[in-house]
């Protein structure tokens, strides 16, 4: 299967699209979502920070998911001016994923427009959709969950797949069991990583950088010990640990960060 991508410009709208994709369905695309701001069709998965619509697409012949990036803070505005835009950065990381025999929703283009001085206009980043069986924080957030016994099982493929990302550099610095999918659960269990728009590629990783891509994934004991044993094997005993203090200082920070939003007024974007 072809996985190259080709980058253009097509009237002031930058394309970055898998090789294999027609002309006809990239026109379709800019005709149909190009100048919304709020994608209204199809079904929504998802509206908060930004927004994931899935919408069956005529020409492929199958569902696809859109995610709409949101610059609502100011300082965003101005520094993706200058950067890769969250499409874009999602798109490498992605590429990164597939280039290591990982999963994740295969992507199928970057589309968006700039004004004048550079800011985004809009931002679309665009992916098959998977007909998952569960997204993992459907149990992990529950330690009482009926079907709790699944994350276990799961562990040991998880721990030997995130040890591949960061021996290869890759931190998703959003590594959360929200953002973890599992299909085929009861044959060969497959995991698809999303929200890849943090992810960034190093030549190699500190340990601070591993603690730090660890440290939001939420288990049971049991669970720990068994995706950390497959992690690391010799030193999965420091990670177990190093990685809960680093838990521990994050809840601090993320209770104070709540704390003085509350006390000046601030919405939670």
């Amino acid at each position: 299967m072809d996985n190259s991508f080709i980058s253009y410009k097509n009237n002031n709208i930058d394309i970055s699209v898998k090789t294999s994709i027609s002309p006809e369905w990239i026109e379709y695309f800019i005709n149909k979502f190009g100048d919304q701001k709020e994608i209204e069709n199809g079904e929504t998965i998802y509206y908060l920070r930004n927004k994931i619509i899935k919408v069956f697409d005529p020409i492929l012949d199958r569902d696809i998911v859109i995610k709409s990036f949101k610059l609502n803070k100011v300082y965003d505005q101005l520094r993706f001016r200058f950067l890769d835009s969250k499409a874009e950065r999602s798109l490498k990381a992605a590429r990164e994923l597939e280039q290591l025999n990982l999963k994740t929703p295969s992507p199928i283009a970057v589309i968006e427009k700039r004004g004048k001085t550079k800011e985004l206009l809009f931002s679309y980043y665009i992916t098959e959709y998977i007909d998952y069986d569960f997204n993992m924080l459907e149990i992990a957030k529950n330690f009482k969950h009926p079907e709790r016994d699944k994350l276990k099982k799961l562990m040991p493929q998880l721990g030997k797949e995130v040890k591949i990302m960061h021996e290869h550099g890759l931190v998703h610095n959003d590594l959360h069991a929200g953002n973890i999918l599992v299909k085929n659960f009861d044959n060969r269990p497959q995991f698809y990583y999303i929200d890849l728009n943090r992810a960034r590629l190093k030549e190699s990783l500190s340990e601070k950088d591993k603690i730090n891509d660890l440290k939001r994934l939420k288990f049971n004991e049991t669970e720990k010990e068994i995706f950390f044993k497959n992690y690391s094997s010799d030193k999965w005993c420091y990670y177990k640990n190093e990685v809960a203090k680093a838990r521990k200082k994050r809840r601090k920070f993320v209770k104070t960060k709540h704390k003085i939003r509350s006390f000046f007024g601030t919405r939670k974007d």
